[in-house]
């Protein structure tokens, strides 16, 4: 009599050959994205004036319209999906991570009720044609291709940065600056000290890890200069994540092969998180007196006050993404501002809050399921001794962006160079993720032993 048993096998190998790839396409799919990503870093205006009346303008014109910048952006997405079209090889990514999609589509509904729809609308499709260039990329040169990209468009743009201090004026904030904080701080070819700060940071985390991977003495030279253009920023916030997040990676690629102690890892980052706010409700005088002067902190706190105060108002479905902050006249911001300086404030220096008081605690929730709880599930489960090149990186800039987000607005944020990062290193983790060696079970049949037949003398 037969019975059943389960038996754990790896997956069979496989015999077809697989289908000769054009390297060429391949190549040229991988250049296209690591051009555009070299546009969003250096921008249409590198080492921009700050004077009052740019500053401004800057935010009187911030619509959303900047047509050649949709122009460009349509047209890469164009070039690869021509490129997608044509290539005779498999996708090496499918894309199936729908609760981005879901919320894309969320926020499309939201600008239906946003003071200015075409805007808000406008400022939608932006996020979707560079998301779609992300995943897009992803689809045809796969995660590791694209994270040697972002690697190699952060490296150049250190270069830049570091050539340009000594014969660009410009690439330090003049003594000109109307806040006097940002006087003498680096900032490279970026708008802000504060930008340079964290994609330099990032690029300090990403240039580390690769040094540890590769054990190539040139991403140490590289990931040195990076930590000292942080210094030079005077980026508080970008200089201590660097420190923290690094320890935080060294302990997570030390326990690639260990689920339950990630998890505990990944628990008491979730403990900080909750801390930060903890910290803020029992302190909140302290906190407010420290963060509300503009000199300080671009005065977060009192920043803060007018999308919450917003909220109070208006608790259920927010003011349309991207429709509380600079959208003329008609801003639902400028009902709630209480001094000057935040009719320039573009965000809500807080990506969290961003989210909530446009989109609604729906969407906030749609954000924390998509870029917190999700990929912490991928972090969690899906690291291993053989993917850690590809996991630690997207780990460390993961873990960056969320923290950042407390402080800054980074998600969803037009093509900022912090959300394009961000978008890689989720891009790069979701594939790595779905590409995990996995135990395949099998069913067999046991055969019972038949009884033997007593012999006959």
């Amino acid at each position: 009599m037969a019975s059943l048993a389960w038996q754990r096998s790896a997956p069979p190998e496989v015999k077809a050959s697989q289908p000769r790839e054009s390297k060429r396409l391949i190549l040229t799919a991988q250049i296209f994205y690591f051009v555009f990503l070299m546009m969003v870093f250096i921008g249409q205006r590198p080492f921009a004036e700050r004077t009052q009346e740019e500053l401004v303008e800057l935010a009187a014109n911030n619509d959303g319209g900047d047509l050649f910048k949709q122009a460009l952006f349509i047209g890469f997405a164009l070039l690869l999906t021509g490129v997608q079209i044509i290539r005779k090889h498999p996708p090496r990514y499918k894309f199936s991570y729908w609760p981005v999609v879901i919320m894309l589509a969320w926020f499309c509904v939201t600008c239906t009720w946003g003071v200015d729809p075409f805007v808000s609308f406008k400022r939608v499709m932006q996020q979707i044609i560079v998301i779609y260039i992300t995943f897009c990329t992803l689809s045809m040169i796969g995660p590791e291709r694209l994270m040697q990209s972002l690697r190699s468009a952060l490296i150049l743009s250190l270069i830049i940065c570091w050539v340009s201090l000594p014969i660009i004026p410009a690439a330090v904030h003049p003594p000109s600056e109307n806040d006097r904080a940002l006087v003498g701080a680096w900032r490279g070819f970026f708008f802000h000290k504060n930008i340079a700060g964290a994609v330099m940071a990032l690029c300090f985390m990403v240039t580390v890890n690769a040094w540890i991977d590769t054990k190539k003495w040139i991403y140490a030279l590289w990931s040195l200069m990076a930590f000292v253009f942080v210094v030079g920023t005077k980026s508080k916030t970008s200089l201590a994540l660097s420190f923290a997040i690094l320890m935080v990676c060294a302990i997570y690629r030390a326990l690639s092969d260990s689920t339950q102690k990630r998890a505990v890892l990944l628990l008491m980052l979730a403990l900080g998180m909750v801390g930060v706010l903890w910290l803020y409700v029992a302190y909140q005088p302290v906190v407010e007196r420290i963060f509300a002067d503009p000199t300080s902190f671009t005065g977060r706190v009192s920043i803060w006050h007018v999308p919450l105060a917003y909220l109070e108002d208006h608790p259920f479905l927010g003011a349309g993404f991207g429709g509380f902050w600079q959208v003329g006249d008609l801003s639902p911001s400028r009902d709630y501002i209480n001094q000057v300086f935040q009719l320039r404030t573009a965000h809500s220096h807080n990506g969290y809050l961003e989210i909530w008081v446009t989109t609604g605690p729906l969407g906030l929730v749609m954000l924390l399921l998509s870029f917190v709880a999700l990929p912490a599930w991928w972090f969690l489960t899906g690291t291993t001794r053989e993917n850690q090149k590809l996991m630690v990186p997207a780990f460390a800039i993961w873990v960056f962006v969320l923290y950042q987000n407390l402080l800054e607005t980074s998600f969803f944020d037009k093509d900022r160079q912090v959300w394009v990062i961000f978008l890689a290193a989720i891009a790069t983790a979701h594939a790595t993720y779905k590409a995990r060696p996995r135990r395949v079970w099998n069913r067999r049949f046991l055969q019972s032993p038949q009884p033997q037949e007593p012999a006959h003398g």
